[in-house]
C-alpha cells in the first residue's frame, strides 16, 4: 500500500528474451524491444535499466515478484501470458509459468491466458484447456499471429476468427479480455494495432470488459470517443505510464484528457514488468499534478487524490475481483511483506544480489 491506497499492477509479464528463444531473423526487433525498456526510465532512474545480460534471459518469476511486492509497494498484480510475438521462437510468456506462480501466491496474483494461432477451432480448444487446467481469470490477445515466417494481423471485428472466439469466451464465462493496441511492435504489420476494429466487439459483447493495453500511446481522440460510448472499455496504461518519467507533456495530455473527458474510474496503472519496473512509476505519480502550462494548453481539470487512488489500484480491485478486505490482512503476513520489513532492497535485487 501507499498512503493508505491499495496498489494493483494490471500488466506483469516476464518476457523470455533468452538467446534460446530469439528468432535470429529478427535481430533488429529484439534490439528495439531492449531499447524501449531502457527508454522507460529517465536519467534519475537509470539504475532501473537492466543490463544486456539481465534483459536477454528468461527471468524467473521470483525476479518479477520481488520487484513488484518487495522493491515496490504493489499489493496485487495481474500476470499476462504472451504468445510468440514474431521475434521469438516460441511464446514470450508461457501460461503454465504464470499459473504456477499464481498457484503459489493466490492472494497476490491473478492471470490471463493467451492463444497464438490463426485457426479459430484450435484457439478455442486451447483457451478451453487453459480454463480447465489453469483456471485463467481472463484472456490476453495480441493482434497478429506468427507462423511459417509470416506475420498475419487480425481484427477484433473479424467474423472468421475474433467473433467466434469471443462468442466462445462469452459462452464459457470469460468476461475479461485484454488486447494489445495502439503501440506498434515489429515485425507485426502496423495496421494490426489500429483501434478502428474495437467498436463492434464493445457493442456486441456488453457483458464483457475489454482492456486496451498501451491505450493512449496513439489514437487518443478515437480512444476517448470509444470510452465515452462504451462503459465496458478500460484503459490499461502499460508503456504510457512510463511517460510520467520520460515524456511528462505527453503524459499530462493523455492522462489529463482521459480524466477530463471520461473520468478516472476505468484507467489502470500498469508497469509491464519486466519491460519497466513499477517502483519509479508509482513514486513519480504519488503526488503528481499536471503542469499548469499543460492544464491551460489541453484544457484539463486538476488531478485529484481520488483520481490517483482509482488509477493506482481502486479501479483494478473492482475489475479483477480482488477482495481487499479479506486479502490485505493475509498478504501482510506473507513472505514478501516480511522481506519488505527489512528495508526496501535495490532494484532487481534477485538479479543483482
Amino acid at each position: 500500500m501507499l498512503d493508505g491506497n491499495v496498489i494493483v499492477d494490471a500488466v506483469v509479464h516476464p518476457w523470455n528474451m533468452s538467446p534460446e528463444n530469439q528468432n535470429p531473423e529478427a535481430r533488429a526487433q529484439i534490439e528495439a524491444v531492449y531499447a524501449s525498456h531502457k527508454l522507460s526510465f529517465d536519467e534519475a532512474n537509470a539504475h532501473y535499466r537492466l543490463k544486456d545480460a539481465e534483459f536477454y534471459r528468461d527471468p524467473g518469476f521470483d525476479v518479477i515478484a520481488r520487484a513488484e511486492f518487495v522493491e515496490s509497494p504493489v499489493d496485487f498484480a495481474v500476470l499476462h501470458a504472451l504468445p510468440n510475438l514474431g521475434f521469438g521462437l516460441g511464446p514470450i510468456t508461457l501460461p503454465e509459468k504464470c499459473a504456477a506462480f499464481r498457484d503459489s501466491h493466490p492472494d497476490r496474483v491473478k492471470m490471463y491466458g493467451t492463444v497464438g494461432t490463426p485457426i479459430v477451432s484450435t484457439a478455442i480448444d486451447e483457451i478451453k484447456r487453459q480454463v480447465d487446467e489453469l483456471g485463467i481469470d481472463g484472456v490476453k490477445l495480441y493482434p497478429a499471429f506468427f507462423y511459417d515466417g509470416i506475420g498475419q494481423g487480425w481484427r477484433m471485428d473479424g467474423e472468421d476468427w475474433a467473433t467466434p472466439f469471443l462468442e466462445y469466451c462469452q459462452k464459457i464465462g470469460i468476461t475479461r479480455v485484454a488486447i494489445h493496441k495502439a503501440l506498434w511492435l515489429e515485425p507485426a504489420p502496423r495496421d494490426a494495432f489500429d483501434i478502428d476494429d474495437m467498436e463492434s466487439p464493445l457493442g456486441r459483447f456488453p457483458d464483457m470488459t475489454f482492456e486496451m493495453v498501451h491505450g493512449g500511446a496513439a489514437f487518443l481522440d478515437q480512444t476517448l470517443a470509444l470510452m465515452q460510448r462504451y462503459p465496458n472499455l478500460y484503459m490499461t496504461m502499460e508503456t504510457t505510464f512510463s511517460y510520467v518519467l520520460v515524456k511528462p507533456r505527453v503524459f499530462d495530455k493523455v492522462l489529463g484528457r482521459l480524466i477530463s473527458e471520461v473520468g478516472s474510474d476505468r484507467l489502470l496503472f500498469a508497469s509491464g514488468n519486466n519491460l519497466a519496473h513499477p517502483r519509479p512509476l508509482i513514486e513519480a505519480f504519488r503526488n503528481y499534478q499536471f503542469a499548469d502550462a499543460h492544464i491551460e494548453e489541453f484544457g484539463l481539470r486538476a488531478l485529484t487524490d481520488a483520481d490517483r487512488a482509482n488509477i493506482l489500484g481502486g479501479n483494478a480491485l473492482k475489475l479483477y475481483g480482488f477482495d481487499a478486505d479479506a486479502l490485505l490482512p493475509r498478504i501482510a503476513q506473507d513472505e514478501f511483506a516480511r522481506a519488505r520489513e527489512n528495508g526496501v532492497p535495490q532494484a532487481w535485487s534477485v538479479l543483482r544480489g
